[in-house]
């Protein structure tokens, strides 16, 4: 199975509510406006034979209320509640969408037996533990300890474990159609080649150098002739180290940085790790690390509040990437891109073909309601 990235993933972790059967309205080619209040019961929604009413996506709703409750003045929360309950809608139109195509195109399948399949992973959390949607991500989603707890929160939020299972159904169920609807090919080795090259900047990187350092302030009243003497007296054990430990690649200083240092990593021995050129503010130090050779000491550098010495420790030139090491990464991401594409085309297709009804449009097509402006903003 491909890594499903974005689209996708958001998709299918739309926490939905389970098929309720009631009266389809009446349909309507005019585009009411949604009033300003709307009852739980209320169907607000109809995509197919699926009814969506207010209480499928209220409990959402209840929850980003209490979440954002202080920034919402008290005569603005009726308001607000209408429109997230509009947002809440656009976003679950397209669930429902896929859903719907699922039935229509997959009549003879067995729903008791995808139900009794879902159990464990609904129970258990699913592939990571605790994925949205199961017992142990509704418990994580709302600091519940038991399921005891969980029930009464949930209750609480105007919906129950019985319905967040039925949406976890439909939720694995348009994850799986989607998967089965789109069929993506392995890209040949020459494709592969030719996104490397098309992308070589993506994978290329510039000198870069670890070094190391000894420093010694003079600003904030200490003496400037004080940090000379001492900067000298560690610049000649650094010396010797490096006599005695000539091979590159080998930090020397972790001994002398925290005795003669006060640089902010004096006490895990001056060494800095991959560093760009330009990325110094001090361009004094800046040019130096790239500009002495590995493994060699600079002479002291005045930055004009202290006193350095520098060693390059290993140097990194300007390259790119071998394509045989993002080879697979390669792959992957355009696999992922071909995907991406041909679910958006899937469901732009079931959008522009499928009319739906809607409290705030009337009977329209999807694809023009999810494209119009929100009804309850105006």
């Amino acid at each position: 199975m491909y890594v499903v990235i974005r689209l996708i993933a958001l998709l299918i972790a739309l926490v939905v509510s389970p098929l309720v059967l009631a009266q389809q309205p009446p349909a309507s080619n005019s585009s009411p406006a949604g009033p300003r209040k709307l009852q739980a019961c209320q169907v607000i929604a109809r995509v197919d034979n699926q009814v969506v009413l207010v209480s499928d996506v209220l409990w959402q709703v209840n929850m980003i209320i209490a979440d954002n409750i202080n920034q919402i003045p008290p005569d603005q929360l009726d308001e607000t509640r209408q429109q997230i309950i509009e947002s809440q809608l656009r976003q679950y139109i397209d669930t429902k969408l896929i859903y719907a195509d699922f039935r229509r195109e997959a009549q003879m399948a067995d729903m008791g037996s995808i139900r009794k399949q879902l159990d464990e992973p609904f129970y258990s959390g699913g592939t990571t533990g605790d994925q949205p949607g199961t017992v142990p991500g509704l418990m994580k989603m709302v600091n519940a300890t038991s399921m005891t707890e969980l029930e009464v929160k949930l209750a609480q939020l105007g919906t129950s474990l019985t319905e967040r299972k039925e949406a976890y159904v439909e939720q694995a169920i348009v994850g799986t159609w989607v998967q089965n609807k789109v069929k993506v090919d392995k890209p040949t080795y020459a494709q592969l080649s030719e996104y490397y090259q098309e992308h070589l900047e993506e994978y290329s990187f510039p000198t870069q150098v670890k070094w190391e350092e000894l420093s010694v302030s003079y600003a904030g009243g200490s003496s400037r002739q004080a940090a000379q003497q001492k900067i000298v007296e560690a610049g000649n054990l650094a010396f010797e180290a490096a006599q005695k430990n000539p091979a590159a690649g080998t930090p020397i200083f972790a001994e002398l940085a925290p005795k003669y240092s006060d640089g902010f990593n004096a006490s895990e021995g001056g060494l800095y790790d991959w560093t760009t050129k330009g990325s110094l503010v001090d361009t004094k130090l800046d040019d130096a690390i790239f500009s002495l050779p590995v493994g060699a000491l600079s002479p002291i550098i005045d930055s004009g509040s202290a006193l350095h010495i520098v060693r390059v420790v290993e140097r990194r030139e300007e390259g790119s990437t071998p394509f045989a090491d993002v080879q697979d990464e390669i792959r992957k991401k355009m696999m992922n891109e071909q995907f991406n594409t041909q679910v958006q085309d899937f469901i732009s297709q079931l959008r522009r073909k499928t009319r739906i009804w809607t409290i705030y449009s009337g009977d329209t097509t999807a694809e023009a309601f999810l494209t119009q402006p929100g009804q309850s903003r105006r």
